[in-house]
This record gives structure tokens, C-alpha cells and sequence, in this order.
């Protein structure tokens, strides 16, 4: 049975970059459909990715797979196993959002290169951030209400969310600590910190109970 600990876990070891896919949960909600599938296109790449990433019951390996190279670091041309919670977490935006346009990508996965190149740039980028964990991704879907996404993501309150109401409107989603912000106001930089010691404080209460010494029975001596 898949818990909130043990999803944690593997998405800490999904921060490694590499197009290998470790066996995702299978977590079925009684209230979901048999299937959810993503339409998505990369504003940068152009390129475009309708994919079923789970089924009866089971995250699909193969389409993990996919969608780990479509939201690739660009720059590196390196990718890392995305987030099953992101992507349920893109699903259920979807569901809320009015817009029958498929969510456009911008930054998804970003190496530890990239992230600190645009953090030495930026005072908006995190170095911290949860893109380096594949836990977090840049989007935008309806250019007529490009609020819609944000308003759905608070909603649903799952994770980070900030909206940047820039040329080219778009809204940071991620699963890890719970935060919001519109820019340009930042989100808390030390979520990265508090997730860390969120995964070490579930791996102690995880590790076994150390067995105290046995006391000498003085009554046999």
C-alpha cells in the first residue's frame, strides 16, 4: 500500500538525472476514472506529447518514460524520472481549468548546472528549487484567462504555486512544501530545507526500534 512516505522517498531518489523509470505507485481513487491522460506542448521545444500516464489502477512506465524526455533540461539535454504527484497534480489542474487547449510546458526538470546558471541571474529563481528534483514545472494553457491555472492550483493546495503575470503569463506548480506567491514576491526559499527534514524525520520513525541491553538477572548470581 502506497503512502505519502513512501512516495516521498521515491521522489527524493528521483533526483538523480536519468530517463530510467523506478515502478511508480499504483494509487486508485475511488472517485477517479479508469485512466488520465495529458496533453501537453512545449512552448521552447515546439514539440507536442498526448499521453495516458495512468491506467486501471497504475502509473504506466513507458509513458513515464516519454514524459521524462519531453520535460527535459533543454539546456543539458539531461533528463531525471518526474513526479507522479506532479503529474496527478497537472490532471487534476486540467480537470478545473474551462480551457480545452493542452498545458503549455515551459520549464519542467532543470540539472543542478542549469538551476544555478539562472538562479545567478535571476533573484526570481530558487537555488533550491524543486525543478532540480523533477517536482516542479513552468505552464500556461488559456492566453485569455492565463490566471485560470493558479486559481485552480491554490485551489487544490497540493504543493507550490506561483503565478508571473510577465509578457507571456505563466504559473510555477510543485509538489513539494505548500506555498504561493505572485510576482514579484517570491516563494519561501526555505521549502527545499523543510522537505529534506520532512524525508529524514519519516526515515527515522521508518527505522527499526534499536533493542536495549539485556540486564544480568541478579537473581542468578
Amino acid at each position: 500500500m502506497t503512502t505519502r512516505r513512501t512516495f516521498l522517498k521515491s521522489s527524493a531518489a528521483a533526483a538523480v538525472a536519468t530517463t530510467s523509470l523506478v515502478a511508480a505507485p499504483a494509487i486508485l481513487r475511488a472517485e477517479a476514472p479508469y485512466k488520465r491522460t495529458l496533453r501537453m506542448q512545449s512552448l521552447n521545444s515546439g514539440e507536442k506529447l498526448t499521453t495516458t500516464y495512468w491506467a486501471d489502477g497504475e502509473y504506466q512506465k513507458g509513458a513515464f518514460q516519454r514524459i521524462s524526455w519531453f520535460m527535459r533540461d533543454l539546456r543539458t539535454n539531461t533528463t531525471t524520472q518526474m513526479s507522479p504527484a506532479l503529474m496527478d497534480l497537472l490532471w487534476d489542474i486540467d480537470q478545473l481549468t474551462s480551457s480545452s487547449k493542452p498545458i503549455y510546458t515551459m520549464s519542467a526538470f532543470r540539472s543542478e548546472r542549469t538551476n544555478a546558471w539562472l538562479a545567478a541571474r535571476s533573484t526570481s529563481v530558487d537555488p533550491g528549487s524543486f525543478h532540480r528534483l523533477g517536482m516542479a514545472i513552468d505552464i500556461t494553457q488559456e492566453f485569455g484567462d492565463p490566471h485560470a491555472v493558479y486559481r485552480a492550483a491554490r485551489k487544490l493546495n497540493r504543493g507550490g504555486a506561483g503565478y508571473y503575470p510577465t509578457r507571456t503569463p505563466y504559473v510555477h506548480v510543485d509538489v513539494g512544501p505548500v506555498d504561493s506567491w505572485v510576482h514579484p514576491a517570491i516563494g519561501r526559499r526555505d521549502r527545499d530545507a523543510e522537505y529534506k527534514a520532512q524525508l529524514a524525520a519519516e526515515k527515522a520513525a521508518d527505522a527499526p526500534a534499536e533493542t536495549p541491553p539485556e540486564t544480568p538477572d541478579s537473581s542468578n548470581s
